[in-house]
């Protein structure tokens, strides 16, 4: 944090800055607060110094400077030295002294996007289309269970590893809105929280959490794999907000085979979770749902709530849960 006010007492001898000092020291005036930090800054750099020219007396012993009248402007050159350390805040002590008098002079910390929380992927993996027909399979051959058998390999590991494809925000809704409905039904909550929920985690499906393989996690609520999880995971490094300041640290995170499981797992968790029974208390109340889940801890953003709120109030997200009949 730089340095924002200058000390008045901009010179060693400057006796009438010291006094306006003293002044507003007795008034109880917040403008003096920097400049005493930066007066007791310099006390302890006079000091510092003090000791670094008393460790060297012994090699002045034969000097032709060791003398008093040297000793005396040396002193001066000191003092003088050590206040301009401290009005230029190059020991940062002055700055400390003030976080911890004053702590309303500390800026709020920016909200961090939950974008560059999660950081799973950092590059927008290829797509496939899930409507996408398959080569059409002749069922009048001899071996014609194997060919059956051979299409719903071929199906399932299309769908269980690849990544989804949302082409728009509708599509993205449209995929997802069946299995909302079975959880928030579990749940007694809003399916349209749900969505948005996930919409906000994954970007609206296009930063879906990948192995390093380029596998899909369908991890749409980035859910992350603690002691007790016995599925796969995916390690990827996130951003957290720890104390008001984005850390980047390494976590595990869930790994599913389909979006269903996605949901699934995430039902399971809010229900079978204590620190989140607050939440479910608010029923179909979306808005006292999501600002309890994020009361409770589920994740570290300031505005988690806030911005997922703002997508459930997006007249466009609202048409499109209107044409699927989400309540149904």
């Amino acid at each position: 944090m730089a340095n924002q006010a200058v000390t008045q007492a901009s010179n060693y001898f400057d006796l009438q800055g010291l006094d306006d000092l003293r002044q507003k020291a007795q008034s109880n005036s917040k403008d003096s607060l920097r400049e005493v930090a930066n007066q007791f800054e310099s006390m302890f750099a006079t000091m510092l110094i003090k000791s670094m020219r008393q460790a060297n007396e012994a090699f002045e012993t034969d000097s032709p400077f060791n003398n008093k009248q040297t000793k005396f402007y040396t002193d001066m050159q000191d003092k003088q030295l050590a206040l301009d350390i401290s009005r230029h805040g190059s020991l940062g002590l002055a700055d400390a002294l003030v976080r911890q008098l004053d702590p309303a002079s500390i800026a709020a910390p920016k909200s961090v996007l939950l974008e560059q929380l999660t950081m799973a992927n950092n590059k927008q993996q290829p797509m496939i289309d899930l409507e996408k027909s398959l080569p059409a399979i002749e069922l009048n051959k001899p071996d014609q269970t194997t060919a059956r058998s051979q299409f719903s390999a071929t199906s399932q590991s299309v769908v269980q590893n690849k990544q989804p494809e949302f082409t728009d925000k509708k599509s993205f809704i449209d995929a997802l809105l069946p299995y909302a409905k079975k959880a928030a039904q579990l749940l007694g909550v809003s399916p349209a929280v749900l969505v948005a929920q996930s919409a906000l985690e994954t970007g609206w499906g296009k930063k879906i959490i990948n192995s390093a393989d380029n596998q899909s996690s369908f991890n749409l609520f980035n859910i992350k794999a603690n002691k007790g999880w016995q599925g796969d995971k995916v390690a990827k490094d996130s951003l957290e907000v720890e104390q008001g300041v984005a850390v980047k640290r390494r976590s595990n995170f869930r790994a599913y085979d389909s979006l269903a499981q996605s949901f699934d797992d995430y039902g399971d968790f809010i229900a079978t979770n204590k620190r989140y029974q607050g939440a479910l208390q608010q029923g179909t109340d979306a808005d006292r749902y999501i600002e309890e889940l994020q009361q409770a801890g589920y994740a570290t953003d300031p505005q988690y709530a806030d911005k997922i709120k703002a997508i459930m109030k997006n007249e466009e997200f609202q048409a499109v849960l209107a044409e699927g009949n989400f309540n149904g």
